[in-house]
């Protein structure tokens, strides 16, 4: 009896799941990695143009530092020149604004004045001394409170009832000193008209000064 050949179906072959063949397939052929680094490539990009930009504003306001310094300078230089000339005393008064006050000369005039920008306001109090630009008027410095005892003795609290007449002889003098002190005080636009800068009177003060340094 002839055996009749056993034949044997062949094993099923199992296929991987579709999780380790997409695996495989970016492990081959880059997958993923290739587009994250796409992403790095352009997020450096986009760094470096942010640097560049930060760099130049650096630039930029390294040389607005530069050009404020300079006006500083030139500012600071201003201020000198204009307190360097000779400066009127006052006696302030009020605030009228951040700018503008209001200032009361020791002649008994009072005059609006324009504050400088580089004075502390904090300084400008009522009958606090301070000095004018003799040409503008313009406020350009806060005297320091030890100097109020010297500036009241150049105005008088009460008009003296004292005349010419009341000093005996030296009428060439007393003429002398009228037109030296008293004219320009009391006729100032005249000289103005004639082209001349009255004088001040200051010299007779100095003068006062002087013989009191002289004697004990």
């Amino acid at each position: 009896m002839g055996s009749s050949a056993m034949v044997l179906d062949p094993k099923p072959v199992s296929e991987p799941p579709p999780s380790l063949l997409s695996s495989k397939s970016d492990y081959l052929y880059g997958g993923d990695s290739a587009s994250d680094e796409d992403d790095l490539y352009s997020r450096l990009k986009s760094l470096q143009r942010q640097l560049e930009f930060i760099d130049i504003q650096e630039e930029y306001v390294k040389d607005e530092q530069k050009n404020l310094k300079r006006e500083l300078l030139r500012a600071q230089e201003e201020v000198k020149r204009i307190q360097s000339v000779p400066l009127v005393i006052g006696q302030f008064m009020e605030m009228v604004d951040q700018n503008n006050g209001i200032v009361g000369s020791t002649t008994g005039s009072n005059y609006y004045v324009r504050i400088l920008s580089t004075i502390n306001r904090e300084l400008l109090k009522p009958s606090a001394s301070v000095a004018l630009h003799r040409h503008s008027n313009a406020l350009v410095d806060v005297l320091p409170p030890e100097a109020d005892s010297s500036i009241s003795l150049l105005s008088q609290s009460e008009k003296p009832d004292v005349s010419y007449n009341d000093i005996g002889g030296c009428d060439i003098q007393k003429q002398e000193i009228r037109e030296a002190v008293e004219l320009p005080l009391t006729h100032h636009d005249l000289y103005k008209q004639i082209g001349i800068d009255p004088p001040r009177g200051l010299w007779a003060l100095s003068l006062c000064r002087s013989i009191l340094a002289r004697t004990d």
